[in-house]
């Protein structure tokens, strides 16, 4: 074994460790903020009917720390999916039937934001090995992080497609855009653009691609849109190992 091999496992394994260290921490927080949430909901509602302005101040004041904690809450959720994501578990599925089920569930939200959401399947996309629960977690996160980059008169388009030995999945909106600065940091765990982001979304879309032996390709110009592209192996085992 190489020194640098034999260091490249040890950097791998520290960090194993610090992320069950750190999902051993998130599920103890959980559970405490689960009931500080509750009590201070019950709390503030004992002031819903608040008809002083001191007791007003106390509600609007009650009303922000659960706001938080919810905000917490969430924050902890998804780091928790992120550090335990399972196995991936792949077998042959039909992805165009997948998209279109994506497309048909996130339609009406977008819709009401006067979003447009299109699907164009590829022909002769078939049924690559995927892990379908997962891949379409995977692509409901890119489609709402188009409509978040999108506004009211904006379109994002899902399609699909068959290269060689490898079936494509493609997420295109005709968003805001991204800088070269922005693209290059959005895999990082905990960037985000966005005030609520947990910047874990990409992260996750990533390691699920890459689990499945796969990679994630995107463009993007500021103004014009953003481009996410999916490659998955057409043929592949029936048990792929996430590094979670």
């Amino acid at each position: 074994m190489k020194p640098e091999d034999s260091h490249d496992r040890s950097h791998a394994l520290q960090l194993a460790r610090l992320g069950e260290l750190l999902a051993g921490f998130a599920h103890e927080v959980r559970n405490p903020l689960s009931t500080i949430g509750l009590n201070l909901q019950l709390i503030r509602e004992d002031f819903a009917d608040a008809d002083t302005p001191r007791d007003k101040r106390t509600h609007k004041r009650l009303s922000v720390v659960e706001a938080e904690v919810k905000r917490l809450q969430e924050v902890v959720e998804e780091f928790l999916r992120f550090a335990r994501m399972p196995t991936v578990l792949t077998m042959p599925a039909d992805l165009n039937a997948l998209l279109q089920a994506v497309v048909d569930f996130s339609a009406p939200e977008l819709r009401d934001r006067g979003i447009s959401l299109r699907f164009f399947p590829g022909a002769a996309v078939g049924s690559p090995p995927i892990d379908a629960a997962q891949v379409r977690a995977a692509v409901i996160n890119l489609v709402r992080n188009a409509a978040d980059a999108s506004q009211a008169g904006d379109e994002i388009i899902v399609s699909s497609r068959s290269d060689g030995d490898s079936a494509l999945v493609q997420v295109i909106d005709t968003g805001a855009g991204m800088s070269p600065e922005v693209r290059n940091k959005i895999f990082e765990p905990y960037f985000s653009t966005k005030k609520a982001g947990t910047g874990l979304g990409l992260a996750m879309v990533r390691r699920v691609v890459e689990a499945h032996g796969g990679r994630v390709d995107v463009s993007s110009e500021v103004g014009k849109g953003t481009q996410f592209t999916l490659v998955f192996p057409a043929r592949g085992s029936k048990t792929v190992q996430s590094d979670g």
